[in-house]
């Protein structure tokens, strides 16, 4: 029992984000920075939900074998609808539903492109990610009169995500948060769908023997991804009290980044949102105490593009391990004949 729960991935995250928090610590006491607070926690909990929707929308889209670098556009052209549709009167419950359904709507036209017109992934969400924003200026300056910019805001029924704190003086996002990462965890260990997403994803061709519609598939995993945008970017809103034209800019590479550190294989096919949610902590982890001990930034960028190209050798190596493997077992199977 121990042994297999030592040869989980999970484990190793786990031990990686104690190490870390450990390493912080002692510098916080050599610096005299406390880095051990429960202000900390709080101050890495409260980060944690822009990067988390974008992680679980990312991570599940790779999982399905697939990948889509407009989500974060995506989701600062929800903020954008919803801080300018309310300058302009629309009731508040109106304006989150329209920005939602937009996102959805780029999912499926990301989706009809990589599904239908098989285009890589990588360049047609690529393409898409600019559309959208030249798409969320244009609409910025139509609602703004000719001027495209930020528009501010403050109402309390789209901000309560952000600002409503029901337990320990925590916003309410972060129960929403948590409680999103075990529906999809047990969606995608526990459930048909997520079998045939891991199938989908890791072997294409034993779904389509199996008769999976890996285009529907496909298809509903994009459309999520850019839900889970979506509410990035009305979280994001609320919690600013502005659209920004630039929101979430740097939002995608933590989000895929937390995804493939976790353990989602950027291959497809393996992983859960357990291992997402630790890698999300890790890198939160660090940059809150970076923040903390006021060492540079710019460190945190290093360490986040460090860990996934480590991430990625590893995925890289364990794949190419697997392939090697069957040839193998399937010459043992033709001598035993």
């Amino acid at each position: 029992m121990i042994k297999k729960i030592v040869k989980k991935k999970e484990f190793t995250l786990v031990v990686l984000l104690l190490l870390i928090n450990l390493v912080l610590g002692i510098l916080g006491i050599i610096f005299k920075q406390p880095f051990f607070s429960m202000s900390t926690y709080k101050n890495i909990l409260i980060s944690l939900p822009n990067f988390a929707f974008l992680s679980i929308g990312a991570g599940c889209l790779l999982i399905g074998g697939n990948m889509d670098l407009a989500a974060s556009t995506v989701g600062c052209f929800s903020g954008v609808i919803i801080a300018n549709l309310y300058h302009l009167g629309v009731p508040w419950f109106l304006c989150i539903i329209i920005a939602l359904i937009v996102s959805c709507i780029f999912g499926f036209i990301d989706g009809t492109l990589v599904t239908k017109y098989r285009m890589p992934a990588f360049i047609a969400t690529l393409g898409v990610s600019y559309v959208v924003r030249g798409i969320s200026y244009l609409f910025s300056a139509a609602c703004a009169g000719g001027q495209a910019g930020n528009m501010n805001f403050k109402s309390e029924q789209i901000q309560w995500i952000a600002k409503y704190k029901p337990v320990a003086k925590l916003p309410v996002i972060i129960f929403i948060m948590f409680v999103l990462f075990i529906i999809y965890g047990i969606l995608i260990s526990k459930t048909r769908f997520g079998m045939k997403m891991k199938l989908v994803g890791g072997n294409p061709e034993a779904a389509r023997l199996a008769g999976i519609n890996s285009r529907k598939i496909a298809m509903i995993l994009f459309i999520n991804c850019n839900f889970c945008a979506g509410l990035a970017g009305w979280y994001n809103a609320a919690k600013t009290g502005q659209g920004a034209l630039t929101a979430l800019s740097t939002a995608q590479f933590t989000g895929l980044t937390a995804a493939i550190i976790g353990g989602i294989s950027f291959g497809g096919g393996e992983g859960g949102m357990f291992g997402a949610f630790i890698g999300l902590l890790i890198l939160q982890s660090f940059q809150v105490g970076m923040n903390i001990l006021g060492i540079n930034p710019y460190f945190y960028t290093t360490f986040s593009g460090l860990l996934l190209i480590i991430a990625l050798g590893v995925d890289f190596i364990t794949a190419r391990g697997k392939v090697a493997v069957k040839p193998k077992a399937k010459a043992k199977e033709v001598r035993h004949v």
